[in-house]
Order: C-alpha cells, then structure tokens, then sequence
C-alpha cells in the first residue's frame, strides 16, 4: 500500500500527516480520472465511475413492517437478513445528474444523510425510497471534514424510518459488519465481513483536502454506488458510512472504510439547523519520518502562523497535554472548536517555547503555500 510521505501544507492541517493514505471514493462522476496524472503501479487516488440513473433497478419489497421493534440487545446474526431487515428500511438511492450513490434518513421530517462527493457539484438530487417513490432534495448542510452532506426532501407521503445507532466504542477487529447501499445502481445490496481495522487516517475525496480522521476499515464489499449508505454491525445498527477503498485498479480488493457513526452524529445537531459543522484548523503540516511532530510547512495567515509556529518546530503539546503523535494531536484537536484559545508547546533548537493560538474553521478550499 502507498504512503504519503509528505504533503504541501496548503492541503493539510494540524491533523494532517505523512501517515495518509489515498483512497478511492465510491461514487464520483465519470470515469478514472487520476488527479496526480499518473500511475506508479501502486494503489491510486482515483475516482470510480458512478452507476448512471438509467440502470437503477427496482427497489425489491421489503419483508417488514414499518415500525416493528428493533432486534433485542443482544441478539447475534446468525442470518443477516434480519440484521438487513432491520436496517434497510432507512436506506434510500441518491441520484445526481452525474451518477448515484446510497443515503439513509436521519430525522422525521425528510432529512437525509449521504457522502458530499456523491453529490459532486450538484446541489439537488432526487432521493428513490424503500417504496420507490423520487423525490426531489436539496443539500442544506456540509461537514466537509467528514465527507458528509445533509439532503432535505418533502417527507409528505413518504414512509420515514429511522436507524438505530452503534458506538465506536463497541467495536472490536473482528466483529461482522455489513455494507448496505446501491453499488452499480443495485439498491437494497446487502454485502458482508468483518472490522479490519480502527482508527484509519485517510486522506479525504471532497471538495477539500481536509483529512478523514478515525475511519472504520473493513473487507464488506464495497463498489461505486455504496458511498453514503451504512455499514451496519449484526443488530442492523448503523456503525458507519461507507466512503472509500483501497484498490491498484478500480476493483474491490478487500480494503475500504468509513466514516464512523459517531462523527456523523456529533455533526448531525448542526447540520440539521442548516449550518455546516465545523472542524478546528491550524494551518500546518508536519513531517514525522523522525517519529515526532516536526513543522514541515505553515500556512501564510493561518492560526498556525499568526501564533508563530516556524518550520522546523517540533510540537511536544496541545495546552498542556501531550501531542507528540498523530493520534495525540488528532485527540487533542478533535476536542477544540473554531475560535477557541489553545497553547502549543514547541521545541525549537535547544529552547522549549509555548505559544498562543486560536483554532480556525476549515476554510471550503485550501489555496497558497507556506510563508517562506
């Protein structure tokens, strides 16, 4: 597998580091586009084609009733299918002018849940129910950090149902997992395995940069269609949403991940209000080839430079609390939010300084170099 081993600091942030690694997302328009230009025979950071609106099949019925009780805390699938039975009375099709994607409901009044590049440019889609109704929806919220776009369609007619949640902190590697979405146009496509994997730092396919922190990697098939849809555990509960993979060639090879629920969640009171979620920014990147946070390059007029973080800094803490890994920094950066204070103690030459700072928003696009 390619690692970055080190990135411009106009496209990264205090969270964004030489342990990133490109993925491919699953629903973008058109067909393979590589942005580097190239192909060094390793995996590659490419756009899978979207399944086209034409070949949307039939959504299949649904054996359940609207409104049935969840399965017991507890209960273990043995047979997916009512984990899926469950699950999939949320899912829905997200069709744009360019492709498709998968979306599930998030609040009673028609608010939908899906990955921004499935939307692309296209800022009204039709949303395809359980019922097969479309339905027109607009985007009225972002949160660009974690790949994540709120729809809000007209709910009158339609059967709403809402999913069940489960918690990061009640998976394990190894536990079963399944990815529910519409891959190649296929709604209602229930595919299954294990947690590979936790906490993954990926580099993001939106319309920023902007990194996807603590993801979920699994080998549940993933394909193009499925981004925005669930990764639900063996209760039918959703865990995560599906947003990349790893592949040399456009192909499942064993390897994606996903947004975990608990982001979308904290994110969700925000959007749900219009607003775009925030995400705290510094401005800087780092080279870790030492093991250590060391400054690579600041960002002109960023937190990180009007606090005066110089190249070559070595961060050793985020107000006073250790931040000598990417994990650390990560942690300690999730707890801020746009506009609070911070402390960040460097070690520079032979002194050890302590500067102030102000986390910053995520701007929507990243532009300039650093102020060298």
């Amino acid at each position: 597998m390619r690692h970055l081993s080190s990135l411009p600091a106009a496209i990264v942030s205090a969270v964004l580091a030489a342990a990133i690694t490109a993925g491919v997302m699953l629903s973008v328009s058109g067909g393979a586009a590589q942005p580097d230009g190239g192909h060094d025979g390793g995996p590659r950071n490419i756009a899978l084609p979207t399944p086209e609106l034409e070949t949307l099949q039939p959504t299949p019925k649904v054996p359940i009733e609207p409104g049935e009780p969840l399965l017991e805390p507890g209960f273990a699938a043995a047979d997916w299918s009512q984990a899926y039975a469950v699950a999939v009375l949320s899912l829905v099709t997200v069709v744009t002018d360019d492709g498709s994607g998968s979306g599930f409901f998030v609040s009673e009044d028609g608010h939908v849940m899906t990955n921004l590049h499935v939307l692309g440019e296209n800022e009204r889609v039709v949303i395809i129910t359980q019922d097969g109704s479309r339905v027109e929806g607009e985007l009225v919220a972002r949160d660009i950090g974690n790949d994540l776009a709120l729809i809000k369609i007209d709910p009158d007619g339609i059967e709403v149902v809402l999913p069940s949640y489960g918690s990061l902190d009640d998976l394990r590697i190894g536990d079963p997992v399944g990815a529910l979405g519409a891959p190649y146009a296929l709604p209602n496509t229930l595919t299954v395995g294990i947690v590979s994997g936790l906490g993954r730092l990926r580099q993001s396919g939106n319309r920023t940069t902007e990194p996807l922190r603590n993801t979920i990697q699994t080998d549940a098939a993933l394909n193009p269609g499925n981004s925005g849809g669930m990764l639900i555990d063996a209760r039918g509960r959703v865990v995560g949403i599906p947003t990349q993979i790893e592949t040399p060639d456009q192909t499942w090879s064993g390897i994606g991940f996903a947004v975990s629920a608990d982001a979308m969640l904290r994110s969700l009171p925000t959007m749900l209000t219009g607003e775009d979620a925030e995400r705290s920014y510094l401005g800087v990147s780092f080279d870790t080839s030492d093991g250590g946070l060391a400054v690579a390059d600041v960002i002109c007029d960023s937190p990180a430079d009007e606090a005066g973080l110089r190249d070559g800094d070595v961060v050793l803490a985020i107000n006073d609390e250790e931040a000598v890994t990417l994990d650390q920094l990560m942690e300690r950066m999730a707890s801020l939010i746009p506009g609070d204070d911070l402390t960040i103690t460097v070690r520079r030459g032979a002194r050890s300084l302590t500067l102030n700072a102000t986390a910053g928003n995520w701007p929507a696009t990243l532009a300039g170099s650093g102020c060298g």
